[in-house]
């Protein structure tokens, strides 16, 4: 049986971690829900009082899937076949059980290797605006406008999808949860930013930025360098998700190793 979990909040990974398979995919289905505030649904299923399996989705397009071998498949893929032509991320073990047509695969690596030395890094946790900038910068071009009515509305719009990352992301930091490490040129110009999340004894690394100025410079691998060392004092271990052969290449010369894969697809309507 499913059962909507009800009153997401900061400790509901953490309640549910003793529950998902101990591989990375669990893992990163379990991180998918510490942004609790972007998440739009989660549900976990119970055989005689036994958790199978986590289902999560989030942005109303995306779902996220861990299960154990004891999971009742066919309740799975009918209940998020039902939930729309989403785009699901789960393990390439059970993508076929649950009736799902993987198009691509996600990369799952672990750091193994050793650090390399770079320059100098920082920790944020405050003027974050430079860092928001430069990730939003990364995942889309930004918008040029002369009309000043139509720049105007850019702006307010930036400044509103600001100020929700902003209580998100800061409610990490102090919470000791979410860590943004930083390459900087002066006080405000950040030219990468890494950030990470933590859960026990385990760091997701989530997002890597660079200056479109300052690429192919080093300036992404100290980043990483600088915040997979400051978990690393602490015997945490460190993983993240790539999706091409570029991506892992680079990963992989600062110490990151392949450890799995998740296959993405999507339930036909």
């Amino acid at each position: 049986m499913l059962k909507l979990i009800e009153n997401l909040g900061a400790q509901t990974a953490s309640q549910l971690s003793q529950f998902v398979p101990d591989t990375l995919s669990g893992r990163y289905v379990l991180f998918s829900l510490l942004d609790f505030t972007g998440v739009d649904g989660a549900w976990v299923q119970t055989i005689d009082d036994e958790v199978t399996a986590l289902v999560v989705q989030k942005e109303m397009s995306k779902v996220f899937v861990t299960a154990t071998d004891e999971a009742d498949f066919y309740e799975l893929g009918d209940f998020i076949s039902r939930l729309g032509g989403m785009v699901v991320h789960c393990p390439g073990s059970i993508s076929e059980k649950i009736g799902m047509t993987a198009y691509s695969k996600l990369t799952l690596m672990r750091l193994e290797g050793e650090i390399p030395e770079g320059r100098a890094s920082v920790e944020l946790n405050d003027n974050l605006r430079p860092v928001f900038e430069l990730l939003i910068q990364s995942k889309k071009k930004p918008l040029i406008t002369e009309d000043r009515k139509a720049y105007k509305e850019i702006q307010k719009f930036t400044d509103r999808a600001y100020n929700e990352w902003l209580a998100k992301t800061s409610r990490g930091i102090f919470n000791g949860f979410t860590s943004v490490r930083a390459v900087k040129a002066g006080e405000n110009s950040v030219l990468s930013v890494a950030v990470a999340d933590r859960l026990g004894g385990t760091v997701y690394l989530r997002d890597v930025a660079t200056d479109s100025d300052f690429r192919r410079m080093g300036y992404a691998s100290d980043c990483i360098s600088g915040i997979c060392k400051d978990f690393c004092k602490n015997g945490e271990e460190i993983f993240l998700a790539c999706n091409d052969l570029q991506s892992e290449n680079f990963y992989r010369k600062i110490g990151f190793v392949r450890k799995e894969y998740m296959d993405v697809g999507i339930f036909e309507i």
